[in-house]
């Protein structure tokens, strides 16, 4: 089912790096699932050429099969799902790895309360939206932006996000600061691989503003370690500084850069239960992680 529903995207985009894009996926590994999937049907399905790609004879014949079976495939597993759930099953809830403890045994306790039996797991928005599309989770909470193609989202919360740097920083003495102001100083960001949408927004937002960092030093774990050793910022939340030893949070004037999430389902799978325990996600966030609504 992912090699076809590969296929119908380069055929809808006819190019396979908008189809890569909207997949959220690099297309290296697009063009290799989908010469995978000629080599299975020994047959060319794509015309290749500088401008983008047509469909072959065998291309066009597999075209509304491969449709048909997307749509048999989702609706069966959506009704899968909605008898799971009526037979009492728990549902499958996905949170990002900043998401507090407190935050997510709060909505554990929320849910039972209401009824909704849930299994929480954790992962990144890349991830979350590869595994919504596949059926394997019934809610996530994504970081936007990410490809919405038949999938269902809470309207956005939001978090403006600071200057974290080391005590030390030449910078550290201001009580705001300008983009402008950041010139020249190494950017410590999350990894692409986690949210491509969220991170090329930050750098691209980052340089109308008037800051194009001079190295992007990729981290997670040792954000705190690489902006004390590197004399570098990074851009967060007020809430994570106070996670961190030897390092202090700025605001930005004018509020140029946030994160935005939401609860994400698929389309399909969207149900009462579903909009309740949304519901309850996103109250929660609000409450516990200092998320605001738009």
């Amino acid at each position: 089912m992912h090699h076809l529903r590969y296929f119908l995207a380069v055929a809808q985009e006819r190019h396979f790096g908008r189809a890569a894009q909207r997949l959220n996926m690099t297309q290296p590994p697009l063009s290799q699932r989908i010469a995978d999937l000629e080599c299975e049907l020994g047959a060319r399905l794509f015309e290749r050429s500088p401008k983008g790609v047509r469909l072959t004879e065998p291309g066009r014949l597999l075209l509304p099969y491969a449709r048909k079976a997307v749509v048999a495939f989702d609706a069966a597993n959506a009704l899968a799902h909605r008898v799971t759930r009526q037979e009492g099953h728990k549902i499958t809830i996905c949170v990002p790895p900043d998401t507090s403890g407190p935050a997510v045994a709060e909505m554990g306790r929320l849910l039972r309360h209401a009824g909704i039996d849930a299994e929480f797991g954790e992962a990144t928005t890349a991830d979350q939206h590869a595994i919504l599309l596949s059926g394997r989770l019934d809610l996530g909470v994504l970081r936007h932006p990410y490809p919405t193609r038949g999938l269902w989202s809470s309207p956005a919360l939001r978090q403006s996000l600071g200057v974290l740097m080391p005590i030390s920083h030449p910078l550290a003495s201001k009580s705001k600061l300008r983009m402008s102001d950041l010139h020249g100083q190494p950017l410590v960001l999350f990894h692409r691989s986690m949210a491509p949408g969220l991170h090329d927004d930050i750098l691209r937002t980052s340089r109308a503003a008037g800051y194009v960092p001079p190295r992007v030093e990729q981290a997670v774990r040792i954000i705190e370690g690489l902006l004390i050793a590197n004399s570098a910022i990074g851009f967060h939340a007020a809430r994570h500084a106070r996670h961190y030893q030897g390092v202090v949070w700025r605001p930005l004037v004018g509020d140029p850069l946030a994160w935005r999430t939401s609860a994400v389902c698929r389309r399909r799978n969207l149900d009462g239960t579903l909009r309740r325990a949304a519901q309850i996600v996103i109250q929660v966030l609000q409450t516990h992680d200092e998320w605001c609504p738009e």
